[in-house]
């Protein structure tokens, strides 16, 4: 049997392709496998090297790099560059956290006033917890809130609120995100209220309590709680 060859097949597939070839139907083809591979080897195809960078917490470096952050470095303070911000990777999803709380870490409004009730700024409230708790588009909430963000609020370049879901996902990390904070002489997350940019509706917006992972919508120009800026992290 004449095998064909594709240059736009990886080396594992061309296996796998020529191995399908020469059996002529895939039970027989993945017998074939697991023969050549030994009984007590994994298939072929979870052999390959993963792509990107792997889970964890980093250490965002000033020159741009990323490391994976362990404890094992807190023994060693000798690094290259410094560091301006923790990564977190959790599959497809990564965020940048920022080094200190907003404000000096104060208690602050999220806004100066209410949202106007115009049918067009509905679109961005969400009042189902389920829903809000997969709001993920920080950013694109922090947009709609910026002409009446509180001005202590300091957000620089490309830095936003994070979403409810994005400070979930934070939240979750707390304990490892922490050892970071410690180690880039960054301020620890609290055990205290933080504000999202999830609006609930003109007037209130979702907040997360750190310390047990409850949610709740609150009133953005009047109560009062921390926030800890965020970025995209690209990996």
């Amino acid at each position: 049997m004449e095998i064909q060859t594709s240059k736009a097949l990886s080396d594992v597939q061309q296996f796998r392709y020529e191995l399908l070839q020469w059996c002529g139907n895939v039970e027989d083809a993945e017998k074939a496998n697991t023969f050549v591979m030994g009984k007590d080897e994994k298939p072929v195809q979870a052999q390959l090297p993963k792509s990107g960078i792997e889970d964890g917490i980093y250490l965002v470096h000033a020159d741009g790099k990323a490391t994976l952050f362990e404890l094992e470095y807190a023994k060693d303070d000798n690094m290259d560059s410094e560091v301006v911000a923790i990564g977190l990777k959790m599959g497809s999803f990564g965020i940048k956290i920022a080094l200190h709380d907003e404000a000096n870490g104060d208690d602050i409004t999220l806004t100066t006033k209410s949202n106007s009730d115009l049918k067009a700024d509905k679109y961005y409230y969400i009042d189902n917890y389920d829903d809000a708790v997969a709001d993920m588009d920080g950013a694109r909430n922090t947009n709609h809130l910026r002409n009446i963000l509180n001005p202590k609020i300091k957000l620089a370049d490309e830095w936003y609120i994070p979403s409810l879901g994005e400070l979930y996902r934070i939240f979750i990390n707390k304990k490892a995100i922490n050892a970071a904070l410690e180690f880039a002489k960054g301020e620890r997350l609290r055990d205290r209220w933080y504000w999202t940019s999830t609006e609930y509706s003109a007037t209130d917006a979702w907040s997360l309590y750190l310390c047990d992972g409850t949610g709740n919508w609150l009133t953005k120009a009047s109560d009062a709680f921390r926030v800890r800026a965020v970025s995209a992290f690209i990996f």
